[in-house]
């Protein structure tokens, strides 16, 4: 894509250049299934819609679709953008994947982080609180990290919880 950034529509400037590749790309990407022709059609025919009404995406963009070179380079774009949408899908599921270890792995760092700090007043007195509500005798809290005091409430609250609520 930076390679045609570079090379199409030369006499533009940099701002309307930039705008171009902008709508172009969503143009593209909403209208995915189409081939580039169609495509292209549907923008000349969006654009000049707009123009007539007043309302136009781009002003300098009409006198240009006269030229065969603007076309062609624009029919090049959208092949490109079409290219690029490919690779993204093909892509996803290698993304998610990677996400998901990447939450995982979040998950391990948080927990060995928890597991060498000691426990919070706040966990030590719910951790009392939960266990008068529901009359279970106190473990040592002792040398306890974060993480164990974490996985008791945790284990207290799904096994007196999991029966009583229901949504």
């Amino acid at each position: 894509m930076y390679y045609l950034k570079n090379t199409l529509f030369q006499d533009l400037t940099k701002n309307q250049k930039s705008a171009l590749f902008g709508f172009v790309k969503s143009f593209v990407k909403k209208h995915s299934e189409k081939n580039s022709q169609e495509i292209l059609a549907l923008f000349i025919e969006d654009e000049q819609y707009y123009y007539e009404q007043k309302n136009p995406h781009f002003e300098w963009i009409i006198p240009e679709f006269e030229k065969e070179q603007f076309l062609k380079e624009l029919i090049q774009l959208i092949d490109e953008n079409k290219k690029q949408l490919a690779i993204k899908e093909a892509q996803k599921p290698f993304i998610e994947k990677q996400k998901a270890l990447a939450k995982e792995q979040r998950k391990k760092a948080a927990e060995f982080k928890l597991s060498k700090q000691p426990p919070t007043k706040k966990q030590l007195y719910y951790y009392d609180m939960l266990c008068k509500k529901y009359n279970i005798n106190q473990e040592s809290v002792e040398n306890l990290s974060r993480l164990d005091l974490k996985n008791m409430i945790g284990k207290i609250i799904d096994e007196h919880d999991t029966g009583t609520k229901k949504i």
